[in-house]
């Protein structure tokens, strides 16, 4: 199994987290894939599907809008398959799909019917390329016909969250109040429009996610995020187990394939998105 990753060009990091290229030859392939932002994904061979923890469960089509993942999530491939796709932040899913992320998370959209069916002449020049960088500047040119009528996104807004997220592992909705001037009913409709789901939960999952990602890379043991990130071990576990789908241990032993090559990802720190480098 092999993830690579590429970043977008620097006029389209507002709207994409990072291109990458997904390639698994077995025949049959399972894993969990952790909670995320929205993705797009093009599947150039094989199958798959996925399966939420509440059953539901959706199958790859040709071309598949994924929106915002507040769970982890079971995967089961039939490859050989290789997938390229690329992650929509919030200002990204508004402007490619003017859809509320509250109404679309844990779901997986045929992007045919959105797009149109130029999506699947783009699958086949796709299909034609070998390389994850040939590919992104293949999706470059389309990317920016959708971006470029993003006017309406709410960038100021979208700023202020991110940097809020960023800010602290545990951050106070007091300080988001501050930084944008807006009541918390207002910053939480304006959240669940663009993320997905209110700024109490947004704070779950990023924390679950930046303290999974340290300790994939080793930097801490899991035991030192209690008190600071969570009130006991339990809780650890807990969080890190609904937003990750494994426990903190089975995340430091790379239990999952694909949990450990997603964090990858925070190798692009400096070319993407701060908060998609730090989950």
């Amino acid at each position: 199994m092999k993830l690579t990753y590429v970043a977008p060009p620097p006029d389209l990091t507002p709207y994409l987290s990072a291109y990458y290229l997904f390639e698994c030859d077995d025949v049959t392939f399972e894993d969990i894939e952790r909670a995320d932002i929205a993705q797009v994904r093009y599947f150039l061979s094989g199958t798959g599907s996925v399966i939420f923890p509440n059953g539901s469960r959706f199958e790859s089509s040709g071309v598949s809008i994924f929106g915002p993942r507040m769970c982890a999530s079971k995967i089961t491939v039939k490859g050989p398959m290789r997938t390229f796709g690329y992650g929509l932040l919030p200002a990204g899913w508004a402007a490619a799909t003017k859809l509320p992320a509250s109404e679309h998370i844990n779901t997986v959209i045929d992007a045919t019917a959105m797009f149109g069916p130029a999506t699947l002449d783009l699958l086949e020049r796709l299909r034609g390329l070998n390389t994850v960088e040939e590919m992104a500047d293949e999706l470059n040119v389309v990317v920016r016909q959708f971006y470029a009528r993003a006017e309406a996104v709410p960038h100021w807004f979208i700023r202020a969250v991110d940097e809020w997220l960023q800010s602290s592992i545990s951050p106070d909705l007091e300080h988001l109040e501050t930084a944008t001037g807006l009541s918390r009913r207002q910053i939480e409709r304006l959240a669940k429009q663009f993320y997905g789901a209110p700024p109490k939960l947004l704070v779950r999952k990023y924390r679950a996610l930046r303290v999974a990602n340290a300790i994939a890379k080793g930097n801490q043991d899991w035991q030192d995020f209690i008190a600071d990130a969570y009130y006991d071990q339990s809780h650890c576990i807990r969080e890190i187990k609904e937003f990750v789908g494994i426990t903190p241990g089975a995340v430091r032993g790379h239990v999952s394939q694909l949990t450990s090559k997603t964090f990858d990802r925070s190798n692009l720190m400096g070319d993407i998105a701060t908060l998609s480098a730090q989950t």
